[in-house]
């Protein structure tokens, strides 16, 4: 097994499990699923500028800057995220997920 992005694979693939299981509107699995997002940093793809790119487009959906309490900001901001925002976060967790594979 590779374990160049183990951490972001096993986090992603823990928001991809809370997208699926949930029975709660696309916004509230985009929150569930932020937790596991938000314990990847950007330096776990340095050297990757593809996957660089694409989890920065996804800390900008989310709009995670550098606030002090990311997890707040992004939940605060996933809340008011129309259905098609929410299915686009849902769809970039899931083409960065099968991209660590």
């Amino acid at each position: 097994m590779d374990e160049r992005h183990a951490n972001a694979r096993e986090q992603f693939f823990a928001a991809i499990r809370t997208l699926a299981a949930s029975t709660g509107s696309i916004q509230t699995r985009v929150i569930d699923a932020t937790q596991s997002i938000l314990q990847v940093t950007i330096d776990e793809f340095e050297g990757d500028s593809e996957l660089k790119i694409k989890f920065a487009r996804l800390l900008d959906l989310l709009a995670v800057d550098d606030q002090d309490d990311l997890e707040t900001v992004a939940v605060e901001n996933a809340a008011r995220m129309t259905d098609f925002e929410a299915v686009r976060v849902a769809d970039l967790i899931c083409d960065i997920y099968y991209d660590l594979g």
